[in-house]
Parts: C-alpha cells; sequence; structure tokens
C-alpha cells in the first residue's frame, strides 16, 4: 500500500513537472512568433511577426535564415528596404541581408497586404552563436532571436537546424 502511494507521487510528481517543462516551451514559443508593431525610418508602420530561424554551414561560414510575416495595416502601399533588416549579435557586429538569388533588395507591401513567408539570409562567421542575437526590425527595434547561451552548431556542410524559439 505504501509503496502504491509512493509510487503514484513520484508519478504525479514526474507529470507536474513534464507539463510545466511543455508549458514553457510553449511560452517561448509565442513569444518568440508575437507579432511587432514596427515603425520605418520615415515613420511609417507595419507588423512584424518571426516564424522560424534556421542555421546551417556552408563552405568555411554559416547562414542564418529568419523567416519572418509582414504585414502592412495601411491603405497604401509600404516599400522597405532588405538592408535596414540588420543581424546583430554579442559583440555589436552588424550583418547586411543577402540580396543574391530570389531576394530582391526592395520588398513591397501592399496596401492592407500581408507577405505570409519572407525570408532574411545572412552570412555569418560561426563566433556569432557565442551569445545573443537580434534582428533590427525598423527604426531602432531589436528583436531578441537567439538566447545568451552560446551554440556550438556541429554540422557539416551544407546541414540546416530549424528553430520556433529563442533558446536555441
Amino acid at each position: 500500500m505504501v509503496v502504491k502511494r509512493l509510487l503514484l507521487i513520484v508519478l504525479l510528481v514526474i507529470a507536474a513537472l513534464l507539463g510545466a517543462l511543455a508549458w514553457l516551451r510553449t511560452k517561448e514559443a509565442h513569444t518568440f512568433s508575437r507579432p511587432y508593431r514596427v515603425h520605418t525610418f520615415t515613420g511609417t508602420n507595419y507588423v512584424l511577426q518571426l516564424t522560424s530561424t534556421t542555421v546551417g554551414r556552408v563552405h568555411t561560414n554559416y547562414v542564418v535564415i529568419l523567416a519572418a510575416r509582414l504585414e502592412n495595416p495601411n491603405p497604401f502601399e509600404v516599400l522597405l528596404q532588405r538592408d535596414w533588416f540588420v543581424l546583430t549579435d554579442h559583440d555589436r557586429d552588424y550583418y547586411l541581408p543577402s540580396t543574391n538569388g530570389t531576394q530582391t533588395a526592395l520588398i513591397r507591401l501592399p496596401p492592407h497586404g500581408v507577405l505570409e513567408r519572407e525570408l532574411f539570409s545572412y552570412t555569418v562567421p560561426g563566433d556569432t552563436f557565442a551569445g545573443t542575437l537580434a534582428f533590427l526590425a525598423g527604426h531602432q527595434y531589436f528583436v531578441l532571436i537567439k538566447s545568451r547561451h552560446p551554440y556550438r552548431p556541429e554540422m557539416g556542410d551544407g546541414r540546416f537546424v530549424t528553430f520556433h524559439r529563442r533558446d536555441w
């Protein structure tokens, strides 16, 4: 009887801890992907919502790809320069997005329109992941995309990992 009761208590404690862990991970994912009302350098507003961060290795460097949802609440078209979206690391190194391939230098948001998946890709050195990473998304508006804990990607060339939270 005592053993059964002790086993039940242990199982309840384990279930409670697993529930708390699941709740924390869900909360972190919601914090990462919450919408941000951002202003351009000229004062026009738009809404940015990060959906994922992908990290991969190419040759001697790493690639960080941010997927975002952009929304224009205005009755007029909003033009965004891709180089306004800067990635910065813990050492205050700034990285401009790549504009080669299918990514154009100008992002057009139609009136009251939504871009469901806009990608921003950055080529960074390996020491970039030693601390926080932030995404400059508008005039003086930083969005934290990685926690301060070091991340040491052990991946081969051409391998990618996707995150939906900041704690990587």
